[in-house]
């Protein structure tokens, strides 16, 4: 089981592919702040889609303490949404945390919390057989176009799919 932020379930469902890593993938949780987050402009395209993936509980959306998040926040440069995904990560229950959020990676490293950003899903799925080299390809310059990711990580993925 994964728990997220609202980046990488925006990125994923934006380029396509948030059905597909939830088809090969464990549930994703969300803390009740990053549902209101994604779910923000809700005549988007991904918010309803987020929402169905909801409703048809292929994401579960769960509590986490407000007192926590806020003690993170004012620990750590992090948004709501993001402070929320740390203060709900459970590694006994949690895979990793699904963040494409610079100051929540940093923090991620130097507590050493797994995570998984976007790109990496996108290799993920090209490794299962769920995208093709030249869809992983797309998929992949479809998040450098939205995403905020250096020159050296965009490197780093493409050279996956080669």
């Amino acid at each position: 089981m994964f728990i997220s932020n609202t980046s990488t379930l925006v990125l994923l469902a934006k380029v396509g592919c948030l059905e597909r890593f939830l088809a090969v993938s464990p549930i994703i949780e969300i803390p009740v702040q990053v549902k209101s987050e994604a779910l923000f402009d809700i005549d988007s395209y991904y918010a309803r889609l987020i929402q169905k993936l909801i409703q048809e509980k292929k994401i579960n959306v769960i509590p986490v303490d407000s007192t926590k998040v806020k003690n993170i926040m004012s620990q750590f440069r992090l948004d709501y949404g993001e402070a929320a995904a740390y203060a709900g990560f459970n590694s006994s229950k949690h895979q990793a945390i699904l963040t494409d959020d610079g100051e929540l990676i940093k923090l991620c490293k130097l507590e050493k919390a797994p995570f998984i950003c976007a790109l990496a899903v996108i290799i993920r799925l090209y490794e299962k057989k769920q995208l093709s080299k030249n869809e992983a390809r797309d998929k992949l310059n479809e998040l450098q176009k939205i995403g905020r990711y250096s020159e050296k990580i965009m490197e780093y993925f493409k050279d996956k799919v080669k």
